[in-house]
């Protein structure tokens, strides 16, 4: 298998490790902060390794997704440290993975 392959599923593993800690936060599971910090490292790993590697002209674009993931991290933080404003570290991972959404990346 291939590095590409290799980080796509992991990556994708991640975003769903992501989602789960976060509906199981919502539901008040004690583990939910685990898996949600368990997800977010391939998910901080694959973007910073984008963001390294990727074409120069996509540079902006995979900064935003990095200030994105840390976001995240700060969320994960506000959930260890039983803060209740980590959802808006979730929004604004929200916020700015929907504006790179919009934006082209060039091949």
């Amino acid at each position: 298998m291939n590095l590409i392959k290799t980080l796509t599923i992991s990556y994708y593993i991640g975003m769903a490790l992501i989602v789960i800690g976060i509906l199981f936060q919502l539901n008040d599971v004690e583990y939910a902060a685990y898996i949600l910090a368990l997800g977010l490292i391939p998910f901080l790993g694959v973007r910073l390794y984008n963001m390294l590697n990727g074409k120069f002209e996509n540079r902006r674009l995979h900064s935003i997704l990095v200030v994105s993931a840390l976001a995240l991290l700060a969320a994960t933080i506000g959930i260890f440290l039983n803060k209740g404003y980590w959802i808006i570290g979730v929004l604004i991972t929200a916020t700015l993975d929907l504006y790179v959404s919009f934006r082209k990346f060039t091949r």
